[in-house]
């Protein structure tokens, strides 16, 4: 049975709870409950479908300050097992409870060693980690994800832009499709834009031409305000494993 119900209503009390800090919960640019790194927690809790049997890698779900990170806080406490492949893993030993730590920074050669060791993991997630991970790299893990998963789902999130790279390793359409190119055991079920973006994703610009610029001058003067442009938004992901005989 899934737990799906269960690890929302727990992500509802525990986000924003002091005692269980998010490394980015929103309240720093606007947002709190129901801002957009809410909904990739919700979305992905949703995308992964996990059961109390469940044992889950979490890519990037390590803390410098708690150890395990916020998401993996939240479902580790339902589910058999959880795996953090973290580098940046602070004040926690070799294990805590149930939650599994790794700390190695992930690449073709971590993933691989991770997986064939751990074969019995179900479920892989990764809440908005790609974007900070070099495009090259982020590849080596999918094919190290292709080759050596045996599980049945992988999903998460990431920050996207469709053709314009705005900070660090930002997916793009086209890194978008490279990254995710090597599953080829694995299909594409599920693909959800966010309806709530972060509130440092705009820009205020007058870019926009001239001709709209001037537009704006004729408007009332509490309408003649900067266009906010928008920079990236986040995108959710499920991959199924293929089914028999394909």
């Amino acid at each position: 049975m899934t737990l799906t119900p269960k690890l929302q209503a727990a992500l509802w009390r525990a986000y924003g709870d002091p005692a269980k800090p998010a490394e980015w919960d929103g309240h720093v640019y606007g947002g709190g409950k129901l801002s957009q790194r809410f909904w990739e927690y919700h979305q992905s809790i949703e995308l992964l479908e996990l059961t109390a049997d469940s044992v889950v890698l979490d890519i990037g779900g390590g803390s410098p300050v708690t150890g395990a990170g916020f998401f993996t806080q939240v479902i580790a406490p339902h589910v058999k097992e959880v795996h953090v492949l973290d580098v940046n893993v602070g004040q926690a030993g070799e294990q805590e409870g149930n939650i599994r730590f790794h700390r190695m920074l992930g690449s073709y050669e971590t993933m691989s060693q991770l997986l064939t060791g751990n074969t019995h993991i179900t479920h892989i997630a990764s809440v908005s980690v790609f974007e900070h991970i070099p495009h090259d790299v982020r590849c080596g893990m999918m094919r190290a994800l292709n080759e050596h998963f045996h599980g049945d789902i992988f999903a998460g999130t990431v920050e996207f832009h469709t053709r314009e790279r705005l900070f660090e390793h930002q997916l793009t359409t086209r890194t978008l499709s490279e990254t995710f190119a090597p599953l080829t055991e694995f299909y594409p079920d599920r693909l959800v834009k966010s309806p709530v973006w972060a509130e440092n994703a705009y820009s205020k610009s007058r870019s926009l031409g001239g001709r709209i610029v001037r537009r704006l001058k004729t408007l009332p003067e509490w309408e003649q305000r900067d266009p906010l442009v928008p920079l990236w938004y986040p995108l959710a992901f499920r991959f199924r494993k293929n089914p028999a005989g394909l």
